[in-house]
């Protein structure tokens, strides 16, 4: 534990990174992945890679700690850097649990404010991280408890910064990672006390409205920057309003889900059903080959389309659940064509679930096109697959006769993918995204 001492405002100094030799942690080419995945879906630049900077840096601790006490339980799965809503507002990492420890990971002294004055996003510990991502090292800078930094506060009076941040001077952390490690270990949780959350009566229509009227200046501008820290402090305590400002800020996410998540219990979601998907039997081929008379086109056409995949090296698990929607569209008269022709294609959507343990849980995404049962395919077709930011994939059929066009996608549970079908150049399907949408319980 650090010792209080006269140098209670004195400028923050930037950390000897060779002083940090002890703790330095290498970080491998996943970890660069996962955090750039999750900063796609921050709307800022600068938030963007402030955002990316604090996953290193948890990804980072994490690995430090699993090396030096591998006895000690960690669990982020639910911190706040990996909900993007919240990323959106902070670039710290609360709620991680250590133990019976709530620890927050920072990269800056410049600390958000509510890390430390909301009680939903209090911390035992605050954890200051050095990010070189060139050189692909984290390293633990120093620590305090919350019990410290009131103490500090009552003498600093310290104010809120106009970016919703504290500027904590370098010297209330503690410099000493073994120390870190003998509290994690050693010190019972409710030493520290930590404050407790307070019924508000306060109304969020009025800040809802506010933000509203601010949502153009939104996609420019970080709410930091438009709010003032009282409502600041209304917006943070609130999760429901925090999912619901990060939605106003990113419109796609206001598109409605077609949630495979249910597909797993064998149900259909509004949205899905509203487009005519339908469910597929299970994907087993002993499942498939019991079916009722009715359904052998479905399998006869879609076992056409698991060969060719197969062929591909693309192996369907028999876990794995999907659906399938049609897509028609007319050719027209021309183009060496004396009459319309009636295009008749299926499009495959099936997936399954890589891993369920909390520290990773991700599945994967399957998108195919096929004909319909006596259906005539197109000339050619594109496909393409992007994700909230960015495009994923992207592939052409020239020639329909001669393979399968697909495309595979892996997400954690919180990702959504859309998908758009073009058609000899001129018809596109746009489909709503996919994603994960585990119901409550």
């Amino acid at each position: 534990m650090i010792n209080m001492n006269n140098q209670l405002l004195e400028s923050d100094i930037t950390p000897d990174w060779q002083s940090l030799n002890e703790t330095r942690t290498e970080l491998l080419p996943k970890d660069f992945q996962k955090a750039a995945r999750l900063s796609q879906s921050i709307h800022l630049p600068q938030q963007r890679w402030e955002v990316y900077l604090c996953a290193l840096a948890v990804l980072g601790f994490e690995k430090w700690l699993l090396e030096r006490a591998p006895d000690v339980q960690f669990e982020c799965i639910r911190a706040s850097i990996w909900q993007p809503a919240y990323a959106n507002l902070l670039a710290a990492a609360c709620n991680i649990q250590i133990g019976n420890f709530k620890v927050c990971i920072l990269t800056n002294s410049s600390v958000p404010f509510a890390v430390l004055d909301i009680p939903d996003l209090t911390a035992h510990f605050y954890v200051l991280m050095q990010v070189e991502e060139e050189e692909q090292i984290v390293a633990v800078s120093g620590f305090m408890s919350y019990e410290q930094y009131c103490n500090y506060q009552q003498k600093a009076h310290l104010q809120v910064n106009s970016d919703w941040t504290y500027p904590i001077p370098s010297t209330w952390f503690d410099s000493n990672p073994d120390a870190l490690l003998l509290n994690l270990r050693c010190l019972d949780a409710d030493a520290i006390q930590l404050p407790t959350k307070i019924a508000q009566n306060c109304t969020t229509t009025a800040l809802r409205d506010k933000l509203t009227a601010l949502t153009s200046q939104l996609q420019k501008q970080h709410f930091s920057q438009l709010l003032s820290v009282n409502e600041a402090t209304t917006l943070l305590s609130n999760p429901d309003l925090i999912d619901w400002a990060y939605k106003i800020v990113n419109p796609s996410l206001a598109q409605p889900l077609i949630n495979v998540s249910l597909w797993l219990r064998n149900q259909l979601d509004a949205v899905a059903s509203e487009l005519g998907w339908m469910l597929m039997p299970s994907l087993a081929l002993s499942g498939l080959r019991s079916f009722k008379d009715e359904l052998r086109s479905l399998e006869d056409e879609f076992e056409k389309i698991r060969s060719g995949l197969e062929k591909s090296g693309v192996e369907i698990p028999s876990t794995a659940r999907g659906a399938y929607r049609d897509l028609e569209c007319d050719r027209p008269q021309g183009q060496g064509f004396a009459y319309r022709q009636n295009l008749a294609l299926r499009l495959y959507a099936i997936m399954w679930v890589l891993s369920e343990t909390e520290a990773n849980r991700e599945w994967m995404l399957l998108i195919a096109l096929g004909s319909q049962p006596q259906g005539q395919m197109p000339e050619t077709l594109k496909l393409e697959v992007r994700d909230e930011t960015e495009l994923l994939f992207t592939e052409s059929l020239e020639d329909t006769n001669k393979g399968i066009l697909y495309a595979q996608v892996i997400g954690n549970w919180e990702e959504r993918f859309w998908i758009r079908v073009t058609i000899d150049d001129e018809t596109v399907f746009d489909i709503p995204p996919f994603g994960m949408e585990l119901p409550t319980v």
